[in-house]
């Protein structure tokens, strides 16, 4: 039997989850830890579209297209929706009652960046080491990890719900995106410790920090994922 469709057809099943996801985060009748689960779902998806095309070598322009049309719903509307949200649940007072009606869209501006960033990704050559700028379902666990934690009445999600806060967390999450920074690619050719050490090292420091700490955890694991990146492709420039 021919399977040379089925990485398509998980890119849709892909683009399905993250159209329910949107339709969930626009109604805000769940919380969005449980929706996260959807994304998460998206996320493997994404993942395994990819792996089962190498594996029947059925890699294409067309499957490479889908692909992205499906990302920029699954990680690049959801974020963006993510924030405003943030931004609508931020105390109003912190800007006039006028611009405070106007001021959540901008957390679109992460949509539109992802929208660029996988534009640029299917127009110019990748490399097998890493990607240039943060990729888009990475900022979305990130955007998912700040939203549940300022859900959560602490002390951090009153740092977070603050308009100057989300601008800043807007404008990092989006220079990030489209910047040209190279950061390490976790597709293992292989699973020898041996040009993976660095790797090995961010997945053996994450799965325990995820088990204590939880979403906590992932904006710095995120932190260390660059800080490491930036280590390994640039501590031998010159000036």
């Amino acid at each position: 039997m021919n399977f040379k469709f089925l990485p398509n057809l998980i890119t849709l099943l892909n683009l399905f989850l993250g159209c329910i996801v949107v339709l969930l985060l626009v109604e805000n009748n769940l919380e969005v830890k449980y929706i996260f689960i959807i994304s998460a779902i998206c996320l493997f998806l994404d993942y395994l579209d990819g792996f089962i095309a190498r594996k029947l070598n059925v890699i294409s322009d067309f499957g490479l297209q889908l692909d992205s049309l499906a990302d920029l719903v699954s990680f690049g509307l959801v974020p963006g929706i993510l924030l405003y949200n943030m931004f609508n649940a931020a105390p109003s007072s912190s800007v006039g009652s006028i611009s405070s009606s106007f001021v959540p869209f901008t957390g679109f501006l992460i949509t539109l960046c992802s929208a660029y960033r996988l534009a640029r990704f299917n127009t110019r050559k990748s490399s097998s080491k890493y990607f240039k700028g943060l990729a888009t379902p990475a900022n979305t666990v990130l955007i998912y990890s700040l939203t549940i934690i300022s859900a959560d009445g602490s002390v951090f999600s009153k740092i977070i719900l603050d308009y100057n806060v989300l601008f800043l967390i807007t404008v990092v999450s989006g220079i990030l995106l489209v910047s040209n920074l190279k950061l390490l690619n976790f597709k293992f050719k292989s699973l020898k410790f041996k040009g993976n050490r660095r790797r090995f090292f961010i997945l053996f420091i994450s799965i325990p920090s995820l088990v204590l700490f939880g979403v906590y955890a992932i904006p710095v694991i995120l932190s260390m994922y660059i800080l490491i990146s930036i280590f390994t492709f640039y501590k031998f420039k010159t000036k």
